[in-house]
């Protein structure tokens, strides 16, 4: 697994930093860091000859700080280190082309780039979609949403998806039920998530679930969407998990699949 993150010293970008080098050291493969000063905004710039310079002393402070990090938590990670000038986003770009990269860490200010990478990206802190259906089968993935919250600093958006189209119109009755255990199924995980400290958000939706995915990672800027893996009850959620892993041009974000008691 290939990472590219960009680092300009933030608090935000630390954050990705610290995620993508325990995303590295869990899943294997390699770090790459992009450092990137642009000496463009000092051309006819107002504020003296010394800006420049002073922009230049304060971009290598950052990256001292990115070195400190990956020597605190990064022991043994393969990490390269990219320095070049230029504009942030188009560079940002540039590299995870030509490096191949698999996945971009970046922080808000960063979130245009989502329609143009080659790869999914993972803006934080943001919005972790977390679509429930009427069973419980979430609650057992429960410590992995509170670890990407805590991890990422993202809040939670509980999206209730209820599969209109299994029911006939003479199932009146059957599709109400569900209506209603989808959204206590939603409260009680969301009770959950408030009681250990994480900020969650509910949504109730109907219709095909992967459509309703999609149009809420849309509306709401989604920066990840957590699905239950497959088990071996079938699950419209676990459908689609499969049809946005396989259509990643269509998402444009990581999904994550959270290993339920089941799977």
């Amino acid at each position: 697994m290939k990472v590219l993150t960009i680092f300009d010293g933030t608090l935000q970008a630390k954050t990705a930093l610290r995620y993508g080098i325990g995303k590295v050291k869990e899943k294997g493969g390699e770090l790459i860091v992009l450092h990137v000063f642009q000496s463009s905004l000092f051309i006819d710039y107002d504020a003296g000859p010394m800006a420049e310079e002073i922009a230049r002393a304060e971009a290598k402070g950052h990256r001292l700080d990115a070195l400190n990090i990956i020597r605190e938590t990064g022991q043994n990670v393969p990490i390269r280190i990219v320095t070049i000038e230029g504009d942030p986003e188009e560079e940002l770009l540039r590299a995870a082309e030509s490096e191949h990269a698999d996945l971009i860490l970046a922080a808000p200010r960063y979130r245009s780039i989502t329609g143009s990478a080659v790869c999914p990206v993972y803006i934080m802190p943001g919005t972790i979609l977390v679509p429930v259906d009427s069973s419980d089968r979430l609650m057992a993935g429960m410590d992995d949403i509170v670890n990407e919250a805590a991890a990422t600093g993202s809040k939670v958006l509980l999206l209730g998806v209820v599969p209109v189209h299994l029911y006939g119109t003479e199932e009146k009755d059957e599709l109400d039920l569900v209506k209603k255990s989808t959204t206590a199924s939603v409260k009680k995980i969301k009770s959950a998530l408030v009681g250990r400290g994480i900020e969650a958000g509910e949504s109730i939706r109907s219709g095909y679930p992967d459509e309703e995915i999609l149009k809420a990672a849309e509306e709401y800027a989604v920066s990840l969407i957590m699905l239950p893996a497959g088990g071996k009850t079938p699950s419209e959620l676990a459908k689609a998990a499969a049809i946005l892993l396989d259509e990643p041009a269509r998402v444009r974000r990581p999904v994550y699949l959270m290993q339920t008691a089941e799977a």
